[in-house]
């Protein structure tokens, strides 16, 4: 998730982690991960830290590179320090774990935390009365009827409740297509006929073409999230997680690439942005407007980037959607917590007599025809 690595901030950060690294300091790096991610009020936050996951991994990995010396010392530190966390804390590195480009610096443990990581789900399952995902098309006991309302983006469009009515929730899902878990949440809404409105960046789209193909043969709306995830606004915290502030020229590309890989992909792209992290900019909001795109952003962030039982994630999910009465629901198709909860916070949704609302755009023609995008040539 974090896009710092690619502007030019990075070299600030990765220099801090160099001395960290140089002074024996995996211990502290690990330990400081695990603070700020508790301690993060939102996404931005979370992934601004100095110690996030991606940042650590990637100033070790290019420490394990320089001698065989030092990866083997660095694999010995940061195996011991990650195999002494709990299943909990473990999980906010499970994405870097699994990822290959990793095991140079974690290859002698990388089985032993995948399955502490494992131990820690599995034993979350019983406690959230949470069917594993693979489970729930089996264990679904009712549907969500069909309830498909259409919204106007021709002179642009700005949602946070997706103005729908009380006892009705839009579900969203960002960053995907995931590989992983992605379908495992289709399988999830398949069972209980939940539509939801998938953002999804460009790079992923590109990595996982068929992922996102079969999202669409579902019938979600899909929408884009940018090409990178990099934070497009003006604000001091985009400034902090690019290293810079893009121009209004830089944004735009991120942008129309992030349409532009939706569209190439499916032949079509929903009129449907969010920003990354939420963050805009005056005309970055018109640049959508006059495009005929709407913009989202969301009234219920399940923060499902941050460690916690499942019982927690789906309680707390749960008791701001009850508050509010209504809205748009703010999940990640790249955590396997939201894979793991969606099943048992579905059923509890339809429990409450919640309504789980698909946005359309009015004129479903615009899909085809998108100001952000180059249309093939015949």
């Amino acid at each position: 998730m974090l896009k710092a690595s690619l502007f030019l901030g990075v070299n600030v950060l990765a220099a801090t982690l160099v001395v960290a690294c140089s002074n024996g300091g995996v211990d502290h790096s690990i330990h400081q991960a695990v603070t700020d991610n508790k301690n993060a009020k939102s996404l931005i936050e979370w992934e601004k830290s100095d110690s996030h996951p991606e940042l650590l991994f990637e100033q070790w990995r290019k420490d394990a590179a320089s001698s065989p010396e030092k990866k083997a010392s660095l694999q010995e530190r940061v195996c011991k320090e990650l195999a002494a966390l709990d299943g909990e804390a473990l999980s906010i590195f499970d994405n870097e774990i699994h990822a290959e480009k990793n095991a140079i610096v974690i290859y002698t443990c990388k089985g032993q935390l995948l399955e502490k990581i494992e131990e820690f789900y599995v034993s979350q399952r019983p406690a959230a009365e949470v069917l594993a995902p693979q489970q729930s098309l089996q264990k679904a006991h009712f549907q969500f009827p069909l309830n498909v309302q259409k919204r106007d983006t021709t002179n642009g469009y700005f949602a946070v409740t997706g103005d729908v009515a009380r006892k009705e929730v839009i579900l969203t899902f960002d960053d995907g297509p995931s590989e992983r878990y992605t379908e495992t949440i289709l399988q999830a809404l398949r069972a209980v006929n939940a539509k939801a409105i998938f953002f999804s960046l460009a790079k992923s789209v590109r990595s996982n073409p068929e992922i996102l193909k079969k999202v669409a043969a579902d019938g979600h709306s899909i929408g884009s999230h940018s090409i990178t995830h990099a934070c497009l606004g003006t604000s001091r915290a985009c400034q902090k997680t690019n290293g810079q502030v893009l121009s209004f020229d830089q944004a735009a590309v991120e942008i129309r690439g992030g349409h532009q890989a939706v569209y190439d992909t499916l032949g079509w792209v929903d009129p449907f942005f969010r920003f990354p992290y939420g963050e805009a900019s005056p005309e970055l909001k018109n640049f959508l407007k006059t495009n005929s795109t709407g913009e989202f952003l969301w009234s219920i962030d399940s923060e499902d980037w941050k460690a916690q039982t499942n019982e927690k994630l789906i309680s707390n999910t749960l008791a701001q959607i009850e508050a509010r009465g209504r809205g748009i629901v703010l999940f990640h198709d790249i955590q396997r917590r939201t894979a793991e909860v969606l099943p048992q916070f579905l059923a509890e949704l339809y429990s409450r007599g919640y309504s789980v609302v698909l946005l359309q755009p009015a004129d479903m023609n615009i899909r085809y025809n998108s100001k952000l995008v180059k249309k093939k040539l015949p």
